[in-house]
């Protein structure tokens, strides 16, 4: 993305929210520095309450405002998760208030002593407000990684490149494949994987980190099949989760060990799921981010808590938390155990005879995803 002086407007989105925030910090580091004064920023973010029309209408106030000491302001609309829910035509209602965002960009642009960076996922790529974002400056879209992509391998280097760079770190050839081999297509684990091999390296970001020891320190995450059906599934695309299931038996020589294999990781998918939409509820949690903004908001005691609380669940990387929060809204309640019951008769019924298990898991996936897309 160009940032050439005239350009004060940037847009980031896309479905990799790692990268994409990624390059937003770094833009916003270019634009107010790395020890920006408060008076010279404005960082609007979510809290507990998730997407609301009020944050858009703070990002249109503070365009309005000038800077409160003169010069440059930086206003920065931080993991806005509420771009989803841009209408597609002006016939569709507006509830998130994208529509007069995009008017007031079009109709008066940026001031000439502030710079805006709109930073959030799955915002319309032909959508108005990136129209707006296009003329008026420039968009920068991210997508995840899908393990098996034609090209797959070169993206994840890409990402791992990008945090190393940040970071100051270097990664001998043999590493860089390695850490690609181990995290399969799951960008939200590079920067604590990383952090770790340079622990284990003594701590100096300058000593290169070896593949002998991203091979000690850093297994597979282990399923990177059971990732590339439960990432589909999670979003309740059946067509996607079906090609994925058939493309991961056939190349299999024991297709049955594979079917059961996938089953297995999608009990632990829908239990998990059903545990963080009973925990959400509780704490009124109305979105993944808003469960990581919670869960960072926690002492050691308090996470250790909550985490005994519900059987382990809240253990591990707080990003994929996030996304499988996310993930687990995509079903009701009911969806999530309907889904559970039909995966443990599934089960069952494999180990008592029945169907071959590829034939089973297929049936499975269609009473679990009867339709596409995201729950009404």
């Amino acid at each position: 993305m160009s940032s050439s002086p005239q350009k004060r407007l940037f847009l980031f989105s896309g479905d990799d929210e790692i990268r994409l925030h990624a390059k937003a910090e770094a833009m916003f580091r270019k634009l107010a520095g790395e020890e920006p004064d408060d008076f010279t920023v404005d960082i609007i973010s979510e809290d507990d309450q998730g997407p609301r029309p009020q944050l858009l209408q703070q990002v249109i106030l503070s365009l309005r405002q000038p800077p409160f000491m003169g010069g440059m302001k930086t206003i920065w609309l931080r993991q806005f998760s509420g771009f989803s829910q841009e209408p597609a035509t002006k016939s569709v209602p507006d509830p998130m208030g994208i529509r007069a965002l995009s008017s007031f960009l079009s109709r008066s642009g940026v001031p000439q002593d502030a710079c805006l960076i709109l930073e959030g996922p799955k915002c319309l790529e032909k959508g108005e407000l990136a129209a707006v974002c296009k003329k008026l400056g420039a968009c920068d879209w991210s997508y995840r990684t899908v393990v098996g992509r034609k090209g797959w391998r070169e993206e994840m280097k890409a990402s791992i490149a990008q945090v190393t760079t940040q970071k100051g770190i270097t990664l001998t050839r043999e590493a860089q494949e390695a850490l690609v081999d181990a995290l399969g297509g799951d960008s939200s684990l590079i920067d604590s994987e990383l952090e770790k091999l340079v622990c284990y390296m003594g701590g100096d970001p300058g000593i290169p980190i070896s593949g002998e020891a991203v091979l000690e320190l850093s297994p597979p995450f282990g399923d990177q099949e059971n990732w590339a059906i439960q990432d589909p599934v999670g979003k309740r695309n059946l067509s996607a989760a079906l090609s994925q299931a058939e493309r991961l038996m056939a190349r299999d020589k024991a297709p049955e060990n594979t079917a059961r294999s996938l089953l297995y990781g999608l009990a632990r998918q829908f239990r998990t799921a059903m545990v963080l939409r009973l925990y959400m509820a509780e704490h009124r949690l109305a979105s993944g981010n808003a469960l990581k903004a919670r869960l960072e908001s926690l002492s050691p005691e308090e996470r250790k808590k909550d985490n005994g609380e519900t059987g382990g669940v809240l253990t591990g990387n707080l990003w994929k938390l996030k996304f499988a929060a996310d993930d687990a809204l995509n079903y009701t309640p009911h969806e999530l155990i309907q889904a559970i019951v039909t995966i443990r008769d599934t089960l069952l019924t494999l180990n008592t005879g029945g169907l071959p298990a590829p034939v089973e898991l297929e049936n499975a996936l269609l009473k679990i995803l009867p339709r596409e897309g995201k729950r009404p």
